[in-house]
């Protein structure tokens, strides 16, 4: 079957905007309350990546700017109040992927980059590579001007804490298991461009230097506008060993698959290799998934200029 061609950008029409953001995924706790504020700030993420979408924005503008909001709320397990390492340091990786191109950035291994994900749009679009690592993602971002803190900056009382039972144990978490987790976006704006997005602090405990999927394009992160944008939360190892983005790319763009079909058959993947976790996606008709195996996924979503939705666990009563 030949791989569909992506229609050119045409003429804006708002009815094609669709956007979602993840906030990560896991099972919480059954004291972990409302958690009216972690709502309420993924309400808000979502409904400024709206705005800018109906202003008309672009997909690439929407995901990063949702992603960046949620990486300054000390709530979500990336950029500030990111999970700690073994060591006690946070350790982030971001992505970032234009669908039109398939341009993309991505960061890992950075503790002194403010916003991980401005970094990873930085690599795409101002150096030749995709993928820096450590000391030398932190060395360009401050030779291209970005914002960079010392690492206590990210550290907070809940993730100490965190890291201290997970030590007791001798545990390596997954981001909802004691807290809260891997932000993502995913956005079609007017013109039908795709684009994603994915900033996390990986597993509470991790060793040092570990890198989950989130960096890795074809895994955590991927964007095609003759398919899907996706992003992807929850057991890195298992995300990364399903190949998840670009599985479920090639069952939409090579095997003529329904994007349901084609997620659930990649989750399926991640559940065989031990995994749990969840992804958003929009592929290029405009159908918005937000699928996941674990008991909650925190999750916004809207389509054209109608209400942002936010849920956290599974439907009914998900809401």
């Amino acid at each position: 079957m030949a791989m569909p061609v992506p229609a050119e950008p045409g003429v804006a029409d708002p009815q094609r905007i669709r956007f979602a953001l993840h906030g990560g995924a896991g099972d919480l706790p059954k004291n972990a309350g409302p958690l009216d504020e972690q709502r309420a700030v993924l309400r808000r993420a979502a409904e400024s990546a709206q705005q800018l979408l109906t202003a008309g924005g672009g997909a690439l503008d929407a995901v990063a700017l949702a992603v960046t909001q949620l990486e300054d709320c000390p709530l979500f397990n990336a950029g500030r109040g990111a999970v700690l390492n073994r060591d006690g340091l946070p350790e982030h990786d971001a992505a970032i992927m234009l669908g039109a191109d398939r341009r993309c950035g991505a960061i890992a291994g950075t503790s002194r980059v403010r916003n991980p994900v401005l970094l990873a749009r930085a690599v795409m679009e101002q150096t030749p590579h995709v993928l820096f690592a450590g000391a030398g993602a932190e060395r360009i971002a401050a030779e291209l001007g970005l914002a960079m803190v010392e690492p206590e900056y990210f550290v907070t009382v809940e993730r100490v804490a965190q890291l201290q039972a997970a030590r007791r144990t001798g545990a390596i978490e997954l981001d909802h298991d004691r807290a809260f987790g891997t932000v993502g976006a995913v956005a079609r704006d007017a013109y039908g461009r795709l684009a994603a997005a994915t900033s996390t602090g990986g597993l509470t405990n991790k060793m040092p230097g570990r890198v989950g999927d989130t960096p890795v394009i074809g895994a955590g992160t991927f964007a095609d506008d003759r398919s899907a944008a996706v992003s992807c939360t929850g057991t890195g190892e298992a995300f990364l060993r399903a190949g998840f983005g670009h599985a479920v790319h090639a069952r939409l763009a090579w095997c003529g698959w329904e994007l349901d079909a084609a997620c659930v058959e990649a989750l399926a993947t991640v559940a065989e290799y031990g995994g749990r976790g969840g992804c958003i996606a929009v592929d290029r008709h405009g159908n918005l998934l937000l699928p996941f195996n674990s008991s909650t996924m925190f999750r916004a979503w809207c389509v054209g200029s109608g209400p942002v939705l936010v849920a956290v666990g599974r439907p009914p009563d998900g809401n």
